[in-house]
């Protein structure tokens, strides 16, 4: 049984959607879709449509008398409850208006709204049912072009095909076979610039004389907004514009689909904040509670982000692209993520399923491609990252170490790639050490304040001097080449360094304290 127009507002509840008018409050609803002045889909009478960019009230009133009450309902984020044209037309044509909260953006009310409506309608899509569709839009694009038709991901891996394989090549029948493109065409194509092609043109792309058994192609980018989603490719020579035409219309659908399967999984791993705590914090109930998250088998890495604006605003435009970006990014056969928010820190538990001695790097990069991927804006995020867990029970020293990490990334100037734990524990180590209360205490009980006196008042280099002779570690030949001066020099200065200061060089405890003020003080 389906839900109804009501049931979607009250499961919603008013904090998110709120109905402000329902001429036909009982009207069942199966799907949601974004609305685009070029869709040329057509309207179904079950639909939700979100009228994505349209911010003032004429424009929707004109959209409910295009739509003429084809469809169940419009959702709006522009306040319309009082304008008597919107609900005038609305009432007219009898189609329902909803209100979404500003806070929420596009992608996440597709997503809600449509895990609402599968759970009122008593049905959970398996991956399967999903990919069904995707394999009739492969029908539907190869009928279109004329030309055996692939869908696939932005690594190469197949989504869906085509039923008729002829007129096929030898790059097809092998990406049949191995579930991926071949690695050689991959190489092939990137060495002819054509996936930055793709990217660029939001046309179907001729590809023509790539590689050794490659026939000429067709190819068009699938994506959502500024999210490359996939390719689709067909096997043709010069179809006409007609067919060209055709496929990219079917590419859009495709590009619907696929941006419904991940939002859709997306909101399947958006796990609780009481559930995060649970997993990530080593409660007892990790080892068995009904309300723990359950993970996949497999290796896994927890990884901390932190949005780096602070004006409001603009934190709320990057959280908004992160929740995008987590909904979107492509995961890969064997990569699973689950996301959720702790106070202000944003927590991934990403799962590779069979791990390799390369499962660190595959996640590391799928985080680069999140945060910045496909040519996209970087985003303005930090990123720590922590070892391997091998058990939900080692989960917690995971996220220790990943909120380590980012510590150490937060005090770059801007956000750069994220940090994995393993390749800055040092720094991280002397980071917590070396906290701003305890590097001011340090400055007024140890004796480096005089030595930076002495170098203010007198124009000695003793600072420069102590830190070169502890950086090598007591060098006297590698510190003195480092200062471009002689030995004999380095070692006069040490001991007026220990008679300006009153200090002992000797002492491992002096030289330890010294090494870390030095360190914290940037010297």
């Amino acid at each position: 049984m389906s839900g109804t127009l009501d049931s979607l507002a009250t499961a919603l509840g008013s904090d998110v959607l709120r109905a402000v008018l329902l001429p036909e409050p009982s009207l069942a609803v199966d799907s949601v879709r974004i609305h685009e002045p070029s869709d040329a889909q057509s309207p179904a009478l079950g639909e939700v449509v979100l009228a994505v960019g349209t911010h003032e009230a004429a424009p929707i009133t004109n959209l409910l008398r295009t739509l003429r009450g084809s469809v169940a309902a419009l959702a709006v984020k522009c306040r319309v409850e009082d304008d008597t044209e919107v609900l005038g037309a609305a009432a007219e044509h009898g189609c329902g208006v909803l209100i979404l909260d500003d806070g929420i953006d596009w992608l996440q009310a597709a997503a809600l709204v449509q895990g609402t409506i599968t759970e009122h309608a008593g049905r959970s899509e398996t991956d399967d049912d999903r990919t069904g569709d995707l394999f009739a839009l492969a029908d539907l694009a190869a009928t279109a072009v004329g030309g055996p038709v692939t869908v696939e991901d932005t690594r190469g891996w197949l989504l869906a095909y085509s039923s008729d394989q002829r007129g096929g090549d030898a790059v097809r029948t092998e990406t049949l076979m191995n579930r991926r493109a071949p690695a050689d065409f991959g190489r092939a194509l990137a060495a002819h610039g054509v996936p930055q092609e793709i990217a660029r043109s939001d046309s179907p792309v001729p590809v023509r004389g790539i590689g050794e058994g490659a026939a000429d192609r067709l190819a068009v980018g699938l994506r959502a907004g500024s999210f490359a989603l996939g390719t689709m490719w067909a096997v043709v020579d010069r179809p006409d514009e007609r067919g060209t035409t055709a496929f990219a219309q079917v590419a859009h659908r495709v590009s619907l689909q696929l941006m419904r399967r991940r939002t859709e999984d997306y909101r399947g791993h958006r796990v609780e904040m009481e559930q995060l705590a649970v997993l990530l914090h080593g409660s007892p109930a990790v080892t068995g509670a009904a309300d723990a998250v359950e993970l996949p088998p497999g290796a896994h890495w927890v990884a901390a982000l932190a949005l780096a604006p602070h004006d409001p605003a603009e934190r709320a435009v990057t959280r908004s692209r992160l929740e995008q970006g987590l909904a979107l990014t492509q995961r890969g056969p064997e990569l699973t993520v689950h996301a959720g928010q702790l106070s202000n820190l944003w927590y991934l538990v990403l799962t590779v399923a069979r791990p390799r001695e390369s499962s660190a790097e595959l996640v590391l990069s799928w985080l680069r491609d999140l945060l910045g991927g496909a040519g996209r804006d970087r985003m303005p995020v930090h990123a720590g990252v922590g070892a391997v867990a091998h058990g939900q029970s080692e989960l917690p020293r995971s996220r220790k170490e990943a909120e380590r990490a980012l510590a150490v990334a937060r005090l770059t100037p801007g956000p750069g790639d994220p940090l994995a734990f393993d390749d800055c524990w040092a720094r991280a180590a002397l980071v917590r050490v070396l906290e701003p209360a305890v590097v001011a205490d340090l400055e007024s009980v140890t004796p480096l304040r005089r030595l930076k006196e002495q170098d203010a008042a007198h124009g000695t280099e003793y600072v420069p001097t102590l830190s070169a002779w502890l950086k090598h570690q007591g060098n006297v030949r590698g510190a003195a080449e480092e200062l471009h001066v002689h030995t004999n020099t380095l070692r006069y200065r040490l001991g007026k360094i220990e008679e300006a200061a009153g200090i002992d060089l000797g002492d491992s405890d002096v030289r330890l304290v010294l090494a870390l003020q030095l360190k914290a003080l940037g010297t």
